[in-house]
């Protein structure tokens, strides 16, 4: 085995502390996925249409749609 000096072992405990809470996270992710599909609630915000990929539910080629121009004037 690979003996540590006593500064690793600092290091050592963060990064096990690191993988716990990552790992407790996925959990909670996971559970709030599986809630919210279990749930079925309803929506309480509507997206507005005004974007041309949510109007045809696909990216739109570059160029093909009119664009808004953004102009920055200083």
């Amino acid at each position: 085995y690979i003996t540590f000096s006593d500064y690793m072992l600092f290091w050592n405990l963060i990064s096990s502390i690191g993988s716990l809470a990552t790992i407790m996270f996925t959990f909670m992710l996971t559970f709030l996925i599986i809630e919210t599909m279990i749930s079925k609630k309803k929506i309480i915000f509507h997206i507005k249409n005004n974007n041309t990929e949510w109007m045809f539910n696909i990216p739109n080629m570059t160029h093909t749609f009119i664009e808004n121009n953004m102009n920055f004037y200083k």
